[in-house]
């Protein structure tokens, strides 16, 4: 039988009150504002963080809360693209160990951080947070993740690429414009694309990826709960 999950931002007193005697299970989405490209949208990190933390709270229970937009590292500096809000990583290890000990005073004891934006620094700004939080807080575990970790060999990991598009099209249809790509293969220099041509890109795609991701992540969540003794 599936736990019960829902949207923090959506729910009442009663109802988050019922999930945490269930699955005290919170996942904070981790996004940027950033550029993505002609045919994608700016929140695309967002959006895809957003999605998938729905998606696996779907299969552990939980809570979801609203995506953060604070990309450090974007490729604003890395390669001078424009539409892109560039937040360091002292101020979003703030943020995410502000967030983390928020979470646990309210009775969660596992707080996932998923970040969309996975460049080095995002990752080790965040993991910065969680380990104060580690340090302050005895009961509630705090982890990083992001769907880089999950997708394995099955599908490479990208930037406004296939694979990222099919994220975007699966979750927001309609929301991505490849026509607008140039005629001509496409680069991180003059596109800021990484990874394969989004025209290859599909919401049936972004089905198959999810699928892996969800798996994958449910299962490193089950070897948390046993790790920290908690049934649920």
């Amino acid at each position: 039988m599936n736990r019960p999950f829902g949207l923090y931002s959506d729910l009442r007193p009663v109802e988050i009150e019922a999930i945490l005697k269930v699955a005290p299970i919170a996942y904070v989405p981790w996004g940027a504002l950033e550029w993505h490209s002609q045919h994608a949208p700016i929140g695309l990190d967002s959006v895809k963080a957003e999605g998938i933390c729905k998606a696996i709270a779907q299969e552990t229970g939980g809570v979801v809360l609203p995506a953060i937009p604070m990309g450090v590292n974007t490729i604003k500096p890395f390669k001078g693209f424009p539409h892109s809000i560039d937040i360091s990583a002292d101020l979003a290890s703030r943020v995410a160990e502000e967030f983390c000990l928020q979470l646990a005073d309210e009775g969660f004891k596992v707080v996932i951080l998923f970040t969309g934006h996975y460049p080095p620094e995002q990752i080790d700004a965040l993991q910065v947070g969680a380990d104060k939080a580690s340090s302050a807080v005895d009961d509630t575990h705090f982890e990083v993740w992001a769907d880089l970790h999950f997708l394995g060999d099955d599908f490479q990991a990208d930037h406004a690429g296939a694979t990222e598009t099919s994220f975007q099209m699966h979750f927001v249809p309609g929301s991505v414009d490849v026509s607008s790509l140039p005629d001509r293969p496409v680069t991180l220099d003059d596109d800021g694309i990484t990874g394969g041509d989004p025209r290859e890109a599909s919401a049936e795609r972004g089905a198959e990826q999810l699928a892996v991701v969800v798996k994958r992540a449910k299962q490193r969540l089950d070897e948390i709960l046993k790790d920290i003794n908690l049934e649920l």
